[in-house]
């Protein structure tokens, strides 16, 4: 059973190894996650979200400022006040008093929104961890498949070989060798088609840390290294791990913090303001000092807690209908899991043994003029493709084992495949 890798979710990786890009001729998975946590731009970008949050929640629990204000009546207008002899200046200063703790339930409800920001960076890296095991994977598939274009081209080489002598002794007609060199001539086309799906996957991998030249001549993994499957019911447990559950409860808690400062808004807050007035007719000054009281506060807030109490009630059933999602998905991965593993099995243990013997006698019985060209060329073509289909359930297997892997939300694990 492999290792889950949750602890590179949590720790720097900065002082952990990185690839020389000079002297690492195989990759292995470990580095290239390694490489994607240290440096994936998008990654770097979630640092400064975080960063932004926090801020915001320092933000949140600040009180209301302090105003200053400066008043002049009775100037400008007619008669004796068409001057500025009665003119009357004001200096004031004043400030709100929140009443129900107010600032501390905006930081309350914004630590919670910061920690919304916070699953849903868990979930991007959980994603990202996923796409990068999944790019490494393509990787091992592609030298997989150019390795039996190679022994594709093996064997037609061999053939040709063969088929040249017996033109020249006269058992074959020259058609034959035609066919062959045709042949031949598709198969050299194919590996290179695969040399440029390999040197474009092997592309994709390295962008996912910001790289635009690759520094690894191949991906060190066992893609034939298949394990049994987990039963589904353990599974089931590791699903209240997904990313997409455990946002729930933080929205759970952020509809409660909600809910909390909108009932604080009954409490009306108190401004109260004081300053200096100085009269200009007699050079005096005294003192101005004025309280305000918001009405109506508490029915206005009533509406609001509704608002909120409402929202609040879908939280459960938004949760269930997720988790039924997850369930039906988990339980159609699994099954294509199973399938992957006895379609291994099978190539394995029967088919491709059985078309090896069966390719083995078409060459014997082609030698001593037994079987046709077209014959063994079927042959051949049966155990490259089982080959081939043995490689695709491998595959298959391993992509099946990550996206359990991202829906249970229990990490992805590192060394090779699996």
């Amino acid at each position: 059973m492999r290792q889950w890798f949750m602890c590179l979710l949590l720790i720097p990786v900065s002082t952990v190894f990185a690839i020389d890009k000079e002297t690492h001729s195989s990759l292995t998975l470990d580095q290239a996650i390694v490489n994607v946590l240290e440096r994936n731009p998008l990654l770097k970008a979630a640092d400064f979200e975080a960063k932004a949050a926090a801020a915001r929640i320092r933000a949140a629990q600040l009180t209301p400022v302090f105003r200053t204000s400066l008043e002049f009546e009775n100037f400008g207008g007619s008669g004796v006040l068409s001057g500025s002899d009665n003119l009357e200046s004001t200096l004031s200063l004043s400030k709100v008093l929140e009443l129900g703790d107010k600032a501390k339930l905006r930081g309350d409800v914004a630590q919670n929104k910061a920690m919304l920001l916070r699953n849903d960076q868990d979930a991007k890296r959980l994603d990202l961890l996923a796409e990068t095991t999944k790019r490494f994977l393509q990787v091992v598939t592609d030298q997989e498949r150019l390795e039996i274009a190679k022994e594709s081209l093996a064997l037609a080489e061999q053939t040709q070989k063969v088929v040249g002598l017996r033109v020249k002794a006269g058992k074959s007609p020259n058609a034959e060798l035609r066919r062959v060199k045709i042949a031949l001539a598709r198969i050299e086309l194919e590996i290179e088609h695969a040399r440029h799906t390999l040197l474009s996957s092997r592309l994709k991998l390295v962008t996912l840390w910001g790289e635009t030249q690759i520094h690894f001549n191949s991906a060190g993994a066992n893609l034939f290294d298949i394990g049994s499957a987990t039963p589904f019911e353990t599974l089931v447990q590791l699903l209240e791990h997904n990313p997409d559950l455990v946002r729930f409860a933080t929205e759970k808690r952020l509809a409660e913090t909600r809910i909390q400062l909108a009932r604080s808004r009954r409490k009306a807050d108190i401004e109260i303001a004081g300053g200096l007035r100085h009269f200009n007719t007699t050079d005096d000054t005294g003192l101005v000092m004025s309280l305000s009281i918001p009405l109506g506060t508490s029915s206005r807030a009533a509406l609001i807690v509704e608002e909120e109490e409402f929202i609040s009630l879908r939280n459960p059933y938004d949760l269930e209908q997720r988790r039924l999602e997850l369930y039906a998905t988990l339980f159609e991965v699994q099954q294509e899991l199973k399938h992957a593993i006895d379609a291994a099995a099978t190539f394995r243990e029967t088919i491709i043994p059985l078309a090896e013997r069966a390719l083995k006698d078409y060459e014997t019985g082609f030698n001593t003029g037994r079987y046709s060209l077209l014959e063994l060329n079927v042959a051949q073509r049966t155990l490259l493709d089982s080959r081939l289909e043995y490689v695709m359930a491998a595959a298959d297997y391993h992509r099946y084992r990550i996206e359990i892997d991202r829906l249970t939300g229990a990490g992805l694990s590192t060394g090779e495949i699996p």
